[in-house]
């Protein structure tokens, strides 16, 4: 596999499962140093240990996200083991289907919380650290197709990971000259550790809905993720790309 990312730093929240796992699994085999960090400090580490037994090199580092000092903490960490030159900003939670307005003011808090503020503070000092040294970086957000129209029952998440995009596409043209570019992925439905306790029946009902057949892939969203931070995209900043299987919302 291509080694692009030898002698670069890679953080990556919500880096225990999922889509963040892969993505950390796939940024250490392109020969990043690989920041682990999740909220499940046991995930995080295994995730660790699997970089490790594949000869990558990753550390772990506790995070949860709703609490604006565990990211100042996550970054200053960082630091200590080298200088974010690839920040990943991945975790977020679901949410259950509810009408907007059925929906308590403290579950809209929760979303916004930890789908959109913490992608914000997650900027805030990243960027900051890469600004400090002057050698730029790159940012990836992770936002969902959600986002990018109309969701019924969905309403907080879907605000919540619009309001991701829009910090997207600000923050690239505030930083374009600063090179640090900053673009967003916008998965659809994959099958990862949010539908483990669906039943069979939603889960055809959800692949019914994908132009292309079935479900996507963790690996298949962290393939685009990897290479939104890697040189590979160096002339990209701003955007917003869909991995979806074709669906339109």
């Amino acid at each position: 596999m291509q080694q692009d990312l030898i002698n670069q730093t890679a953080v990556v929240t919500g880096g225990g499962a999922g889509i963040g796992r892969e993505t950390s699994l796939q940024l250490a085999r392109r020969g990043a140093q690989v920041i682990v960090s999740d909220l499940n400090a046991a995930s995080g580490a295994a995730v660790v240990n699997e970089i490790k037994e594949q000869g990558g090199k990753a550390d772990f580092v506790a995070c949860d996200v709703s609490q604006e000092s565990q990211i100042a903490n996550l970054v200053a960490e960082t630091l200590k083991l080298g200088r974010p030159d690839i920040w990943i900003s991945n975790a977020g939670i679901g949410s259950k289907p509810t009408m907007m307005h059925k929906l308590s003011t403290e579950e809209w808090n929760r979303l916004i919380l930890i789908d959109l503020t913490s992608v914000f503070w997650c900027h805030k000092y990243a960027a900051q650290a890469m600004l400090d040294d002057k050698k730029g970086g790159v940012i990836v957000n992770v936002s969902s197709v959600a986002g990018m129209g109309a969701s019924p029952t969905l309403g907080a998440y879907s605000v919540a990971k619009a309001g991701v995009i829009e910090l997207t596409l600000t923050t690239a043209l505030e930083l374009a000259k600063k090179n640090i570019r900053i673009n967003v992925v916008c998965p659809g439905w994959a099958d990862t550790a949010i539908l483990d306790n669906s039943s069979g029946r939603f889960k055809d009902t959800i692949t019914a809905q994908v132009p292309i057949g079935r479900l996507g892939t963790a690996a298949e969203v962290a393939n685009l993720i990897v290479f939104l931070a890697s040189p590979a995209a160096s002339f990209i900043t701003g955007s917003v790309y869909r991995v979806d299987g074709g669906i339109r919302s």
